[in-house]
Order: C-alpha cells, then sequence, then structure tokens
C-alpha cells in the first residue's frame, strides 16, 4: 500500500506530502483545484510519459516519490527478482523530470529502465477514472474480466507459451516453403560456385607464397646478378669483406692484453666473423643453385592468376573468406537437398505444436465458460443494491481461430432497463450506469486480486441519494482488503471515509499553488456540509453531517 506520496515542483504544486493509511481514504474538493494532478503525479510513479512543460518551476526539477508497504505481498517479490531488483520493505520509488523533461527512476535507490517501473507500478496500484469506461467496450475487456475473475494466469500463461509455439513452427514451415518456391534456379547458382571453388582446391596459407615464388621467377635474370655480387664480396680473397674482418681481428687479438675494453672489442670482432662466414656459404650456395624454370614458373602465374580472379569475384580480401564461402554453399546444398524430408517433419513438429495449443485454448475456454455465470450472477446483485434493480446481464460467446487470447470472442452486454435486451455497454447504458456497473466489476474482482492500492476517480458520477449510500458502503467493504483512495464529490463518499484529504488553491502568493491537509473533527464536518449545502448553508446541516458519518461507519 501507498504509505507516503511527496510532490514537488509539479503542475500546480509547489511541494506536498501525504501521509496515507489503510481502509478508504477519500480526497474532496472544488473543481479545478487540483484533484486530477495528484493522479498525474501517481501515474508518473506507475511509468506514466514525463513532461518538462508540466513543472511548476521550469528552472528546477520536479520530483515525485512515493513509499509503499508491501510485506503482505509476496507476488512483488518475485516480480522485483525478475527485473533484477531488490526488494525492500517499505519500497520507495522515487522519479525525477528535469527542466528538459528528462526523467530519471530510483527503486530503492537503484536507477531503474521506464519498462522496468512500468511493470512493477500496475502491481502495486490500479488507477480508475471517469475515462476509463471506455475499456469496456473493448474487446479484450470482457475476456481480462474473466480471466481475473477466474484466476486463469497459469492457464493463460500455458496457452500464450503453446501459441508461441505453434507460431514458431507455421513461420518454420512458411520459410522452407518459400525456399522450396525460390527453386532451382538458385539451387543451380550454388551448386555452380562451389563447384568453381572446389575445383580450385584452396589451401589457406598458399597465396604469400606464390606471390613470392612469381616475383622470384620473373625477375631471375636480376636477383642470380645481385646473388653472384653479394657472393663475391663475401668471398676469402684479399679484397673481400671477410678478409677485411679477419685482418681487423688480428690486430683486435695483438690489442687484447693490454686492456678489458679492446678484449670486448676481439670478441665482438669474432662473432661477426662468424656470422659473416655462415652469411658468406649461404650466399653462395643460394648462387649456385639459384635457376629458373619457364614452365614452373607459367604454372605457378596461372594458379596466381586463378587465385586474385576468385577473390575478386566473390569480393573477399584472402583465400581463408574463399575457403568459409565454399564450406557455406556445402552446407546450404545438402540443406536444400534435405528440403523435402525437412519440410515433411516441420509439417509434423507444426501438428504437434498446433494440437497442443488448441488443447490448452480449450482448457482456457473450459475455465472462462465455468465463471460466466457467477459472474453474472453477482453483478446482477451488485448494481440491484446500487439501485439498477431490473439489470440484465447476457454474455455473446463465440469460439474462433486461436489467437493470442484463445479461441474466445466473449462480450458482457448489459441492460438497466426492465424488459430491454441487453446490448454492448456503449449502445444502452448512460453514464451514471457506467460507473456503477464499473464499481460492481471493480467490486467482483477486489475479491479476487491481491492489489495493495486502488485508486478511484470520481466513480460516482451520475449518482446521488440513497444509491451514493450504497456506493459508499461497498467502497467501504472494497477498502477492508486495499487501500482504497476515493477522488468524490457526493457527501455521502466523503462521509464514508476512514481519513479525508481536501485539495485547494492558494492565491495569496505571487502565483497559485494547489496544495492538500487532511481534514480532522469539526474541519471534516464543515467541508462535508458545504459539499450539500454550499458556503452559505451549510451550518445547519452540520448535526446532520455528523450522523451521516457515524452510521457510515457502522459496521
Amino acid at each position: 500500500m501507498l504509505r507516503q506520496l511527496h510532490i514537488q515542483n509539479y503542475a500546480l504544486i509547489d511541494s506536498v506530502n501525504l501521509s496515507l493509511s489503510e481502509g478508504l481514504s477519500v480526497i474532496t474538493g472544488e473543481t479545478g483545484a487540483g484533484k486530477s494532478i495528484l493522479l498525474g503525479a501517481i501515474a508518473l510513479l506507475m511509468g506514466a510519459r514525463a513532461d518538462g512543460k508540466s513543472l511548476y518551476d521550469p528552472e528546477k526539477k520536479c520530483i515525485i516519490e512515493g513509499t509503499f508497504a508491501l510485506a503482505k505481498y509476496p507476488h512483488i517479490r518475485q516480480l522485483f527478482e525478475e527485473e533484477g531488483l531488490d526488494f525492500e520493505d517499505p519500497c520507495i520509488i522515487r522519479r525525477e523530470i528535469n527542466p528538459a523533461g528528462k526523467s530519471r527512476t530510483f527503486v530503492n535507490d537503484s536507477p531503474v529502465v521506464l519498462e522496468s517501473l512500468r511493470k512493477i507500478g500496475q502491481e502495486l496500484i490500479d488507477i480508475h477514472s471517469q475515462q476509463d469506461t471506455w475499456w469496456m467496450s473493448h474487446p479484450d475487456f470482457s475476456l481480462e474480466l474473466i480471466d481475473s475473475f477466474a484466476q486463469n494466469q497459469v492457464l493463460k500463461s500455458s496457452y500464450v507459451s503453446a501459441f508461441q509455439a505453434f507460431l514458431h513452427a507455421q513461420e518454420y514451415v512458411d520459410s522452407l516453403n518459400k525456399q522450396s518456391a525460390s527453386g532451382l534456379q538458385g539451387f543451380d547458382f550454388m551448386q555452380f560456385q562451389f563447384q568453381e571453388l572446389e575445383a580450385a582446391h584452396l589451401k589457406e596459407d598458399e597465396y604469400e607464397a606464390l606471390e613470392i615464388a612469381v616475383e622470384k621467377g620473373e625477375n631471375a635474370e636480376q636477383i642470380h646478378e645481385k646473388l653472384a655480387g653479394l657472393a663475391n664480396l663475401l668471398s676469402i680473397d684479399e679484397y673481400s669483406s671477410i678478409q677485411q674482418i679477419r685482418l681487423a681481428l688480428q690486430q683486435a687479438q695483438s690489442l687484447s692484453k693490454w686492456d678489458p675494453a679492446y678484449e670486448a672489442w676481439k670478441v665482438r670482432l669474432d662473432s661477426i666473423w662468424i656470422e659473416l662466414k655462415d652469411l658468406a656459404s649461404e650466399v653462395e650456395h643460394e648462387a649456385e643453385d639459384f635457376q629458373t624454370d619457364p614452365a614452373s614458373l607459367l604454372i605457378q602465374q596461372q594458379r596466381l592468376d586463378l587465385l586474385n580472379r576468385l577473390l575478386q569475384k566473390y569480393q573477399v580480401k584472402d583465400i581463408a573468406s574463399l575457403i568459409q564461402m565454399r564450406n557455406q554453399l556445402d552446407d546450404q546444398i545438402a540443406s536444400f537437398s534435405n528440403l523435402d524430408e525437412a519440410l515433411a517433419k516441420a509439417h509434423a513438429q507444426l501438428q504437434v505444436c498446433q494440437a497442443e495449443a488448441q488443447k490448452a485454448a480449450l482448457i482456457l475456454r473450459e475455465s472462462r465458460l465455468q465463471v460466466c455465470k457467477p459472474i453474472e450472477s453477482q453483478l446482477t446483485e451488485s448494481l440491484a443494491a446500487l439501485g439498477i434493480p431490473n439489470a440484465t446481464l447476457a454474455w455473446e460467446n463465440t469460439q474462433r481461430e486461436m489467437r493470442p487470447s484463445g479461441i474466445d470472442k466473449i462480450q458482457l452486454l448489459f441492460s438497466a432497463n426492465k424488459g430491454l435486451s441487453p446490448k454492448p455497454f456503449k449502445q444502452v447504458a448512460s453514464g451514471g450506469e457506467l460507473s456503477r456497473l464499473m464499481l460492481s466489476i471493480k467490486h467482483l474482482l477486489a475479491q479476487k486480486r491481491a492489489l495493495p492500492t486502488l485508486i478511484l476517480d470520481e466513480i460516482d458520477t451520475g449518482v446521488s441519494g440513497e444509491i451514493a449510500i450504497k456506493i459508499g458502503q461497498m467502497l467501504t467493504q472494497m477498502s477492508q482488503g486495499h487501500q482504497l483512495i476515493a477522488i468524490t464529490h457526493l457527501p455521502q463518499i466523503a462521509a464514508a471515509g476512514s481519513s479525508h484529504w481536501y485539495v485547494y488553491k492558494d492565491h495569496a502568493g505571487e502565483k497559485t499553488v494547489s496544495s492538500i491537509r487532511e481534514l480532522n473533527g469539526e474541519e471534516r464536518v464543515e467541508e462535508i456540509a458545504k459539499m450539500i449545502g454550499g458556503q452559505q448553508g451549510y451550518l445547519e446541516l452540520k448535526d446532520n453531517v455528523r450522523k451521516l458519518i457515524k452510521a457510515s461507519h457502522v459496521s
């Protein structure tokens, strides 16, 4: 339940704090005083879109913070775990909106994305306003009513999983059929590409070696000349490099006995002498053995040309990519070759998935049909208590193809008047009748849902007198299992509240602000009396109001 609500710098509110209690809290005030602003702030805590234009002071940020007591609601702990959040009791949700309209959201000081906030918010608070009665005409309304009453969450989840598996199986069959229809032309082309790459006998490391071999073959005469010259320079005649190093080594040997530094020179020259002799030997052998074979060079050139052509044709950068492409084509050809077998298996799997989804849909349908009569009976009884004694309800129920919601097309029909057959809500119900019907539905579902807080915004529209007293009694009963917050203009409902908050506009400063304060004792009596008799005639009504408050709280 919502224990504390802090609103700062939002719409006409500078700063307000509410400490809410269990039971029925009523909120009253003149039209336009700011009751809808409170609902807007709470909606932001539930994940509604933020708007920087709604700031009271456009230069400051808006902060809305709610403190929720959740110890009695273990299913919400599971939701926190699914969203990767630490569960704490009390739970603090804070929404901040900066002047640019950007918002940040925190749950127990951990930042969360808006989608997570919406998932948590819809399990914490249910807001119903006058405008929400349009939902009663939505095709999904009756199914949601039935599933909530029947507590079909597990059955519906099982069906949705089976239905998704059926859709995936159908998509796979469709993709195979499309692949088959695209047909032989594509298959022939894949075979041609594979055969071309396969015939090339590709080796991942051959390209670089080929490039070197061809480059040497095409420059063989120049290379042979350079090798001979280098071998001559390194030979052991009196003018060669090796001979000069040998003479230097002899001099260093003579010097080495007089200074350790000279000894180090001798060691280094000795190393150079050995390395040069090895190098001279290698160069000499290479100069003697180097030769070119025009026939081999032609084969190497043709091979390199083939590889370059394949690289350019398939627009890849190396032989490894060509090999990968060849292997992929091989797999695709094998898959296409086995397409008939794959289609047969896919169709068999589709039939299994369809049968399982159909079975789950029928189980869900049976559960739904079992509760239609009890819902009809309880709503009729509730409507009679709310001043619609001749209310008639009926179900329009047909079976259709599988959809995400099941195989049921169900609509609740309603008639408020004797002798008239039930019809869809929007065709037969007035605003006041729809309000009472929706209240009856909320009353019905309140017994089934573990919802901490329910907020009703002027759900009493279009009623008065004795019916208003009945509504107050119904709200009191509902508040025994839920925290109930009712925004109302009816004194009968205001009198039924266990706590009473008054919303008003304060014009004393330079800028009008909306504020709220809790009424107790005679303050509350005076406010309810003014709701009945206005500013001038409320004084003589105060005794009646005291009796009304007392009567509303007699169990």
